[in-house]
């Protein structure tokens, strides 16, 4: 079953990942995520917020941070472990829950806000999940999507030359991968299986967050500048991080 192939895949990299996390907390990214977040959630203290996809929880931890009351969900038991241990060691209250991000068992109109972070990419069942959110969100409640066209070049000649092209170059300047040949080998095999690896983004989710019910879909097309550093921005140069901001 693909989901508990995505669930095993990255339960398997929790560790690596919370290390990564940490590094961006220690860094000006934790700043840039933060104006970037309160740039489009606003500046009033005690939004609740569902944060999808936490992983080694960043986004929870600095949402809790602003003041924000944060529910963080995952399918991954071992990404929440690690959650749990960085909230606490970042001071943070913080609630976490194990769900898949289509069948969050909670009342409508829940949230003011719910936010991602390289998570649409990996659902199997996109459109389920946004019709989801728009149920959990309060009136003028908004979604923040932050993503990327993360394996389209698998599906695309042209795109996989500019892929490799930067990749190298990357590593002419000292990047070293930061997972295995077969995790690598795992995560390109599970994403043939996605649909959204075959979608150019974000029109797609502009298209869908719309006939979702989302009345206005901000979407801002590269903001690779404001949350990379030097070094990812050559990596990822032909794959640049949206992001989308849909209102109920």
């Amino acid at each position: 079953m693909l989901e508990k192939r995505i669930e095993a895949y990255w339960d398997g990299r929790a560790d690596s990942y919370s290390e990564l996390i940490k590094r961006e907390m220690a860094c000006n990214k934790k700043q840039e995520w933060e104006s970037l977040l309160r740039k489009y959630a606003g500046k009033q203290d005690n939004i609740k917020v569902l944060d999808v996809g936490t992983g080694p929880g960043f986004f929870a931890i600095l949402l809790a941070g602003m003041n924000y009351s944060v529910t963080a969900i995952d399918k991954c038991e071992e990404m929440l472990k690690q959650a749990r241990k960085n909230a606490m060691a970042a001071g943070m209250t913080i609630k976490f829950m194990k769900t898949e991000a289509h069948d969050v068992a909670l009342p409508n109109e829940s949230f003011d806000l719910i936010v991602s972070r390289n998570v649409t990419w990996l659902l199997p069942n996109p459109l389920d999940v946004y019709h989801m959110w728009y149920r959990l969100l309060r009136p003028e409640g908004k979604v923040l999507v932050f993503d990327a066209n993360w394996h389209l070049h698998l599906s695309d000649p042209e795109l996989q030359q500019e892929h490799d092209k930067y990749l190298k170059l990357a590593m002419e300047k000292g990047y070293q991968q930061r997972i295995s040949p077969e995790q690598q080998k795992e995560n390109e095999t599970i994403a043939r299986k996605l649909p959204l690896t075959y979608e150019k983004r974000p029109l797609w989710d502009e298209h869908a967050l719309r006939y979702c019910g989302f009345k206005k879909v901000e979407i801002q097309n590269n903001i690779s500048s404001l949350v990379h550093d030097e070094m990812e921005q050559v990596l990822y140069a032909a794959s640049p991080m949206f992001a989308i901001c849909a209102t109920k």
